[in-house]
């Protein structure tokens, strides 16, 4: 199947929805989608934040893992 071409700020939000709906992590926790040569696209966080909140920094990767089979990343 496909991917879906998809922006990094709409990557972004799409993040942040899916994170408010678990509550394990802070509100505005700071993500940024970055271009990754291995894997197409990689979600990064502070690496306090994901020290400070274990459970956010494993939500992250885990959501990371389910919007790569779906989303490659715009040539912007």
């Amino acid at each position: 199947m496909a991917k879906t071409k998809i922006s990094s700020t709409e990557l972004t939000w799409i993040f942040y929805e899916k994170l408010k709906a678990t509550h394990e992590c802070p509100d505005g926790l700071p993500i940024a989608i970055i271009p990754d040569s291995e894997c197409g696209w990689r979600a990064v966080i502070n690496p306090r934040d994901g020290t400070r909140h274990r459970p956010c920094g494993r939500r992250v990767q885990a959501i990371q893992k389910q919007l790569r089979e779906i989303y490659v990343l715009k040539n912007d």
